[in-house]
């Protein structure tokens, strides 16, 4: 590593800001812990009093090829001072008022004072990893939680597939959210989420969910996707790993798009303990059948919200005393059924209790709860569709006239997407398949018949 100390005039931090020479907001930046003006506001009104604040710190990326390919014409990203640089930025361009006034609104003479204070900035030559660790020693006496830490490696590839899900950036080409982490502007100016509670991505709170439900799918299901199994999985590129796929990417987007649908019918927004425990219920139906389907969004919805509110809530008394043994054959738990699954529907680093708590639920909620649960194989195989076209006289299963293996396919009797079985079928001509649509393979003969002695 190489280190150089400078004094900058706070107006020369600006204009690199704005320059975009001074990258103040990163890829890697942890996200503020509030949308409130107030931290900045604090900042700029202990600058004005002369009171300063601190050094900044930065990575000087000039001559870094690789981290110009991110950060094209970038040359320092800052490690720590983000919130300060950023702050002074927004008081610049009128965007934040200071005791109540916009920087041309207060005395220019203190303007000019403040803009001609100077600050010291630590700048230093490092590696991305280098980075990360000067950042964890100059956070010791602020608190940094796990998922800050890991998504401040702003090289891993499978952090940024995480933070392209959750938030924008102009370093990814302006990439597209998922929608269930959108966010907008309200009428104060303030950035909220959509579809969550509180602040957007508060604490990389969104990331580590992300980051939850690529564990879960890649285990197949409510496996450990705590703490350790996420350093885990990120770690795993660097040991020479990508364990995530296209498929498994589809998923995870699969799954947050049922919380999108979820919420169509909430009216209320999400909270950690609603996102848990569908969670739980979510992956313990992916466990059973990895293609299953919410058909009725509305009847899981409903389903889904007694069930929680039997076993979580304060309105309904039924089971505030209840006790529940709890366990495996060789070691048993008394405890108090709500307490108990309030507390490990966020146990995510605990399997058993995950599938324990997603079978309580999952119990209240009854069999009928508007899920389809579809063979993994979708159709039969070329050899196996010849084998039975041949059972079948190459005749068409529809019409009765001779079929090619060519022009054949295997048609289900019920549609594979609403829960057909593979072999609850028959090899019919390509063409009635495609407009035959949800009809039974029955329903669609019958019309052939009509429309056969009509024409007759």
């Amino acid at each position: 590593m190489k280190h150089d100390y400078k004094v900058l005039k706070v107006k020369e931090i600006i204009e690199m800001t704005l320059s975009g020479k001074l990258n103040p907001d990163p890829i890697a930046q942890r996200p503020a812990t509030s949308e409130s003006p107030t931290k900045s506001q604090e900042i700029i009104a202990a600058m004005l009093k002369d009171l300063g604040v601190g050094m900044i710190t930065v990575r000087d990326i000039s001559k870094d090829k690789e981290m110009q390919k991110v950060y094209p014409g970038v040359q320092y990203l800052v490690i720590d001072g983000g919130h300060r640089i950023r702050a002074l930025k927004q008081f610049y361009t009128n965007e934040l008022k200071v005791n109540g006034k916009y920087a041309t609104e207060h005395d220019h003479d203190k303007m000019v004072a403040l803009y001609n204070s100077e600050l010291p900035m630590h700048a230093i030559i490092c590696t991305s990893m280098e980075a990360i660790d000067i950042f964890r020693v100059l956070n010791e006496t602020t608190h940094v939680n796990f998922m800050e830490m890991i998504m401040c490696d702003d090289q891993s590839e499978i952090n940024a597939l995480i933070r392209k899900m959750t938030k924008s950036y102009r370093e990814y080409g302006n990439n597209d959210v998922h929608p269930i982490f959108e966010v907008k502007t309200n009428q104060k100016g303030e950035r909220i989420p959509t579809y969550w509670d509180g602040a957007p991505n508060p604490r990389r709170k969104w990331d580590e969910y992300v980051y939850i439900a690529f564990l879960k799918v890649i285990g197949g299901g409510n496996v450990d996707a705590g703490t350790a199994e996420i350093r885990g999985l990120y770690e795993s590129e660097y040991q020479g790993v990508n364990p995530i796929n296209k498929r498994m990417i589809d998923t995870v987007n699969r799954f947050f798009n049922d919380l999108v649908a979820f919420q169509s019918f909430r009216y209320k927004k999400l909270n950690k303990h609603i996102f848990a425990a569908l969670q739980v219920v979510w992956f313990a139906l992916y466990e059973r059948n990895d293609n299953f389907k919410i058909e009725d969004m509305e009847k899981f919805h409903d389903q889904f919200m007694y069930a929680y509110s039997k076993l979580t809530g304060t309105a309904d008394t039924t089971y505030n005393n209840k006790i529940v043994n709890i366990g495996t054959e060789n070691e048993q738990h008394l405890v108090p059924l709500k307490e108990w699954v309030r507390d490990n529907i966020t146990n995510f680093a605990n399997s058993f209790a995950q599938r324990t708590a997603a079978k309580l639920i999952m119990k209240e909620m009854g069999e009928d709860i508007g899920v389809i649960m579809r063979d993994s194989v979708r159709s039969l195989r070329t050899k196996e569709r010849e084998e039975m076209l041949a059972l079948q006289g190459y005749k068409c299963a529809l019409d009765g006239e001779r079929l090619t293996l060519e022009d054949s396919v295997w048609g289900h009797d019920v549609a594979w997407a609403n829960g057909g079985k593979l072999y609850d079928g028959k090899v019919v001509r390509r063409i009635h398949n495609t407009a035959m649509g949800q009809l039974t393979l029955d329903e669609y003969k019958l019309i052939l018949e009509m429309r056969k002695n009509k024409a007759a």
